[in-house]
């Protein structure tokens, strides 16, 4: 999965560059947050302006992004989500 990433000193921007995410592109997803997370990035932003469609395996990539800021006293933020991925978003209550 092809990804645009922005290192700053207290953050990361993470841009997956893909229209569908669903199960592949979430696994890959979920490396990079774990790698950056683990690297000392505890403020992670997504930002989702490509992405038009996101099932289960895409929502439980954002959740473990989540979690993991959360246990190192970190933030979360999601940027840019289509209408449909906000429904998901909201739906899941995440």
């Amino acid at each position: 999965m092809k990804f645009s990433i922005d290192k700053h000193e207290k953050y990361i921007i993470i841009k997956p560059e893909v229209e569908k995410l669903i199960s592949p592109e979430s696994t890959s997803l979920k490396s990079e947050i774990v790698q950056n997370n683990t690297a000392g990035f505890k403020n992670i932003i997504i930002d989702l302006s490509f992405i038009k469609y996101i099932d289960s395996s895409g929502l439980s990539a954002l959740l473990l992004g989540n979690r993991l800021c959360k246990n190192q006293n970190g933030s979360f933020l999601i940027t840019c989500p289509t209408e449909h991925v906000k429904k998901m978003i909201h739906i899941s209550m995440l």
